[in-house]
């Protein structure tokens, strides 16, 4: 009898992060909505596990997971109220970064996703 070996392909970031800000022009400009790109590339979104709300709204803990050291940001670094795009497979979410902090050569991004805001 011979053992079957299946490969297993589970890549450390095999999701597509966008961090966007999004910006309200004045009040007397002719601009629409300004969107500035904070951060595009690869990462890994995940729940964390929390889920918070009533009747009319719920909240899930989100995280996602950079490869990019906290040192490495530069000007441009991710803010609270930012705009976390998550795109898994077939599935996008849109959700709002809380916070975010240096772990091992990655960076941790925290937020909240609205569950009332991803219906289709």
């Amino acid at each position: 009898m011979t053992m079957r070996k299946n490969k297993i392909d589970n890549p450390r970031y095999p999701h597509t992060i966008k961090i966007v800000r999004r910006t309200l022009p004045g009040r007397y400009s002719k601009e629409s909505l300004i969107e500035e790109t904070v951060y595009e590339g690869k990462g890994r979104s995940y729940t964390d596990t929390t889920t918070l709300g009533n009747a009319k709204v719920e909240d899930n803990k989100r995280k996602a997971s950079i490869p990019m050291r906290y040192s490495d940001w530069g000007e441009l670094t991710p803010k609270s109220g930012d705009i976390l795009i998550a795109t898994k497979g077939d599935i996008t979410e849109e959700w709002e970064v809380k916070d975010w902090e240096p772990d091992n050569n990655r960076t941790v991004i925290y937020g909240e996703l609205n569950r009332n805001s991803n219906e289709g």
